[in-house]
């Protein structure tokens, strides 16, 4: 179904903000040991750590059993042995769990720090170190965060970030290592097609924000608002679960690929301490709307200093309603996370199936102004009835 979705759930291009030069970028790297490099999707730099750690068949990657699935194809892709460890349905590791598992194959230890919230990493630094495991660090939904109490990215052999998630650039992720590396890495350029099919979908939120903001978006044609066709129904697995998008897949031809120059411009022109501060505004306002209504379940209640929330996640029990209503309101909630990799059963890790089948992210991003966050907050407020696909 086409949806006249207007309130977006990824940030489109600013381009009046592009106009003021803020040279940031260099800061955004909390690990003051690291070694920051661009590439063209986060996914590279998993890539590149498979082949720089001699990581392939016989070896062994613990990975969150709550995942996207693009985080582990890469390892499948270098014949590694993947196996999942629990993450509770608060989305926290189950570090007694993780160390259970534990065999004399392992070499790396995947962690993901969801929404911006951080795992606490002490204990795990300490056990990696003399097991001599390799830590990786995920801050792909986390690029700004920074909590003083429980830090991330500082304590992974390597993180990795993806930048489209929080940003208004087509492409782009960093791999921050402490190792030193050749310079000459990851700049293959990116394919201009698809760089500019990326674009064009920027530019139109844009142009959708703007029309919105000086009052002429009601009369805007249907063709322009409408979001795409949902297409046909997702692949089932092997395991009767429905599968992610094909393009989640591990492509190797993309390793080598720096970002587009447009995503190295734009990165010279953005506000990461505007960003956090509206970010952190939107889920506290949505905050006080959410709490009261019982269709709503917060993964997280607390919002710590530091934290740069990347949405507004909620557990909801009929999800794909909800979802669906949102849309109709042209609000981009999303069901995070809702297919499965085609190579794994998680029959044994009923936890993360069920944020993988329940969380819904609400869309807070910076470019959200009080306006819109008045308007979400009203449609989620008139579901407070609903109940099985209706309101009651």
């Amino acid at each position: 179904m086409k949806q006249r979705i207007r309130y977006g759930g990824l940030p489109g291009a600013t381009l009046l903000g592009l106009l003021k030069k803020r040279t940031v970028a260099g800061d955004w790297w909390k690990g003051s040991s690291q070694n920051v490099y661009y590439t063209h999707k986060g996914r590279c730099g998993l890539g590149f750590l498979c082949k720089r750690w001699n990581l392939a068949a016989g070896d062994e990657v613990l990975a969150p059993a709550y995942n996207c699935g693009t985080e582990i194809d890469p390892f499948v892709h270098y014949g590694c042995t993947v196996a999942f460890y629990r993450i509770d349905q608060n989305a926290v590791i189950d570090l007694s769990d993780l160390i259970r598992r534990v065999t004399p194959r392992t070499k790396a230890i995947y962690v993901t720090h969801y929404f911006g919230w951080p795992q606490d990493l002490a204990l795990l630094k300490e056990f990696c170190r003399e097991k001599h495991i390799y830590l990786i660090e995920d801050c792909a939904l986390s690029l700004f965060s920074d909590p003083k109490d429980c830090p991330m990215g500082h304590f992974g052999d390597a993180v990795i970030y993806s930048l489209p998630k929080t940003l208004p650039v087509p492409d782009g992720g960093a791999l921050a290592i402490k190792e030193q590396l050749h310079e000459d890495l990851f700049t293959e350029k990116p394919p201009s097609s698809a760089i500019g099919k990326k674009m064009l979908s920027l530019l139109k939120r844009a142009v959708l924000r703007f029309s919105d903001r000086i009052g002429l978006f009601p009369f805007l044609p249907m063709r322009l608002i409408q979001s795409r066709d949902d297409g046909d129904a997702a692949p089932i697995t092997p395991s009767g679960l429905p599968e992610m998008p094909k393009t989640y897949y591990y492509n190797h031809r993309i390793e080598n690929m720096g970002p587009s120059r447009i995503t190295r411009f734009i990165l010279r022109h953005i506000d990461p301490v505007e960003i956090v501060r509206r970010h952190r505004e939107n889920f506290s306002f949505l905050s006080k709307t959410v709490a009261p209504v019982p269709l709503f379940n917060p993964l997280y209640a607390d919002l710590p200093d530091g934290v740069c929330p990347l949405y507004m996640p909620v557990k909801v029990e009929s999800r794909r309603e909800v979802c669906s209503r949102l849309n109709a309101m042209g609000i981009a909630a999303m069901e995070w996370w809702a297919g499965f990799h085609r190579g794994f059963d998680w029959a044994e890790f009923p936890d993360a199936r069920y944020l993988k089948e329940h969380v819904l992210a609400i869309p807070i991003h910076y470019q959200l102004h009080r306006k819109d966050m008045d308007y979400i907050s009203a449609c989620l407020q008139s579901l407070a009835n609903f109940v099985g696909g209706d309101p009651q």
